[in-house]
């Protein structure tokens, strides 16, 4: 593979490998680069004379990659670090960030670039969010309810359904799967809990659903209810929910009214 990384050009060669919606990242890294050619100048004797040839810069998995080769171990080990501080942030504008999960598609954005990210890939849905996920439990997964249950709407916020929606496919794998017992589990109600976790209610349980409700439990209390980004409780009187400081800005929804 041919290098992508012009050593006499590099914030160029950078916004060419990652694209401008990168920038974020594209700008960190060429910072990165330019300290990398300036080491190897002053300090041959630790990073070697010879600059590493970097073959591909791209962002996978919602993470930045870099490839190398003919690459000095102390400069891979100081690009392998740098790298994953960068990775910390956001891929368009180089705020704090964390990885989101968009429909399938991973991406790494502050909450202010991710509800942008949401409005511009799915224009007119409803809360800026994909219609299509609307659940309704007892449509979508009628072995996890009882016979009479003709519907079961979560009151949630609709940031959190996909992680509710992931919740109720494994605990459904589980009851399906389990061979050897039968199981039965009859959820009754989902909802925002006094401490801003999502609560699921049942009125058949099992125990093997444990871990999972532990831990939609615990991830629900850092998932913004309205877009589902990392999200911090508020508190309001006797009531919590998890809003990103995007959507505890906006003033046309209210969580509490969920």
């Amino acid at each position: 593979m041919k290098p992508v990384v012009d050593w006499n050009d590099i914030h160029t060669s950078v916004m060419n490998a990652l694209g401008e919606h990168r920038v974020g990242w594209a700008d960190q890294l060429a910072l990165v680069l330019e300290d990398v050619k300036r080491s190897v100048a002053q300090h041959p004797d630790v990073f070697g004379d010879e600059l590493p040839v970097i073959v591909q810069i791209k962002q996978k998995l919602g993470g930045l990659r870099v490839y190398t080769r003919e690459c000095n171990r102390n400069i891979f080990g100081e690009l392998e670090t740098r790298v994953e501080e960068i990775e910390k942030t956001c891929e368009r504008c180089g705020n704090s960030a964390e990885i989101q999960n968009v429909r399938g598609y991973l991406v790494t954005l502050c909450c202010w670039c991710y509800n942008s990210y949401l409005e511009d890939r799915f224009e007119d849905a409803e809360a800026r969010w994909p219609t299509d996920l609307e659940l309704n439990v007892a449509d979508r997964f009628p072995d996890l309810v009882s016979a009479d249950t003709a519907s079961l709407w979560p009151s949630v916020g609709p940031g959190r359904l996909v992680l509710l929606g992931r919740f109720l496919a494994e605990a459904e794998h589980l009851v399906r799967e389990n061979s050897e017992t039968p199981i039965q589990v009859q959820i009754s109600d989902v909802k925002t809990g006094p401490d801003g976790s999502i609560q699921v209610s049942f009125s058949r349980y099992d125990q093997c659903l444990d871990l999972l409700l532990k831990r939609v439990q615990l991830d629900s209390k850092r998932t913004c209810a309205r877009c589902g980004h990392v999200g911090d409780i508020v508190r309001k009187k006797h009531r919590a929910t998890a809003l990103c400081a995007h959507c505890q800005e906006q003033g046309d929804w209210n969580p509490f009214d969920e």
